[in-house]
């Protein structure tokens, strides 16, 4: 099983996850994405923490490519050019 790392930002800083998770493909480590993300927003929501438009999860393969990104609006990033 293809192992998927989830990271993610605030636009500022990266927070890079280590460790990865086995998941059966792409749709899953979609879902998954979808999951934590959910899960980050609903932790984050102290009063100080209003804004999280600059926040946002890329999700890289094995191998350190990005796969895909999705903003905490649950919308896909464009790539940057």
């Amino acid at each position: 099983m293809p192992r998927y790392f989830f990271h993610f930002s605030d636009g500022k800083r990266q927070f890079t996850d280590n460790l990865g998770f086995e998941l059966s493909g792409l749709a899953a480590a979609r879902a998954h994405a979808s999951k934590q993300v959910r899960e980050l927003k609903a932790a984050m929501c102290e009063p100080h923490i209003q804004d999280l438009s600059g926040w946002s999860m890329s999700v890289a393969d094995a191998k350190g490519t990005t796969v895909f990104a999705i903003g905490f609006d649950q919308r896909p990033v464009p790539e940057k050019a």
